[in-house]
């Protein structure tokens, strides 16, 4: 069994964990050659925008405190 050493494994760019992707692409030649496409960057901020939705209605107390009479 052959073990690995530092110098034998191809270490990639670190830059390339913010390599931004297309996940989605769509192009509307109708509308004057539009590209829209959703990223991996969209997505990770259409996600944390959910969340924070979620959370924020949740949190909210629609039922508003009454004092005793």
């Amino acid at each position: 069994m052959k073990s690995l050493s530092l110098r034998d494994t191809c270490i990639a760019s670190p830059l390339d964990q913010f390599e931004v992707r297309d996940l989605l692409s769509l192009d509307a030649p109708i509308l004057a050659s539009i590209h829209f496409s959703i990223t991996n960057i969209g997505l990770y901020l259409s996600i944390a925008a959910l969340i924070t939705l979620a959370l924020n209605i949740l949190a909210v107390n629609y039922n508003k405190v009454v004092a005793n009479k």
